[in-house]
């Protein structure tokens, strides 16, 4: 990682100015950012600037105290600090906290380091309900199977157009394979709803970007829905979870795990409204869930918060 090029770069250039608070943010946000926020350079600032808080919340969340500070301080993302610089919002947190202001840039930097390292590692096994320009998901039902050759996973989502609207994107976050070749054979199928136009990795980056095409335009303001199948290769690693992470409010979801009947795991819990970066513990939680006798688990949730998330997360038999 270049600090100069990549989602690095495109972070120090945003913290510059009034940070969030900027007029036309959707503007200038670069690719790298776009993409995580789901939203284009068009989109207008009442939709931009709540997604980009919402993901610069979800990365920071996870960073100790004082590069939290420095990084919500950096970007203006808490009221007191959105003054017309960044220079501004520097020296008032030098001051407050008594640190020099080379050791208040040093810590901004480091926390955008961090941020980057957080949004590279933090795709769990997840399905974002990613609402792209044009659209928005109103319900993700996700099945996965671990009883299957290799992993397989189903998700049929709920869009409403906000535009015209003939092709969308979705992300799916996958570990990143030790070996690459043995991770190649990804099978990603449309069941219905849609046709796979391209399925791109770009590299050092653990999630998939799904372009999906539409049969036909769906008009503003209507339901259309899409079923996506996905089968990994035997060379891919996947995290002891599958979650769905909003970025956007959505009014329901539902995940089902299926384990191998013969082979149940040792814990199952459920992930309910969990922060972003906290995903990724791997420490059993509460709300233990028993397999049925078909060895799958099952969890329904409603009014899902952008940059939470939901569903189920497991230890395996060693």
């Amino acid at each position: 990682m270049t600090e100069e090029s990549n989602l690095y770069g495109e972070l120090v250039r945003l913290r510059r100015g009034r940070g969030i608070e900027r007029p036309d943010l959707g503007a200038d946000l670069g690719p790298g950012l776009r993409t995580l926020c789901g939203v284009a350079a068009s989109d207008r600032d009442a939709r931009v600037r709540p997604r980009v808080a919402a993901v610069l919340n979800s990365l920071t969340g996870g960073l100790p105290p004082d590069l939290r500070e420095a990084a919500r301080v950096a970007f203006a993302l808490d009221k007191e600090y959105r003054f017309r610089t960044l220079e501004d919002r520097l020296r008032t947190l030098a001051g407050r906290r008594r640190y020099s202001e080379r050791t208040t840039r040093r810590l901004m930097d480091r926390a955008c380091r961090m941020m980057v390292k957080e949004a590279e590692a933090a795709g769990p096994g997840t399905a974002e309900t990613t609402a792209g320009p044009g659209w928005r998901v109103t319900s993700l039902a996700a099945l996965f199977r671990l009883d299957s050759a290799t992993p397989e996973l189903y998700e049929m989502r709920k869009i409403v157009a906000t535009r015209d609207l003939d092709r969308v994107t979705v992300r799916l976050g996958l570990p990143a394979a030790a070996d690459r070749e043995a991770a190649d054979g990804l099978v990603v199928d449309a069941l219905f709803g849609a046709r796979v136009a391209k399925v791109e990795q770009a590299p050092g980056h653990n999630h998939l970007r799904i372009v999906l095409d539409l049969p036909r335009v769906v008009p503003a303001d209507e339901q259309h829905e899409i079923w996506l199948r996905v089968v990994l290769p035997a060379g891919q690693p996947i995290w002891p979870h599958y979650a769905i992470v909003p970025l956007n409010p959505c009014d329901s979801g539902t995940v089902r795990v299926r384990f191998p009947p013969d082979r149940p795991p040792a814990a199952v819990w459920a992930l309910d409204e969990v922060p972003y970066l906290d995903l990724a513990d791997e420490t059993p939680g509460a709300g233990r869930i028993q397999p049925d006798g078909g060895g799958d688990v099952v969890r329904h949730f409603t009014g899902l918060r952008e940059g939470y998330g939901y569903g189920v997360a497991w230890t395996l038999t060693s």
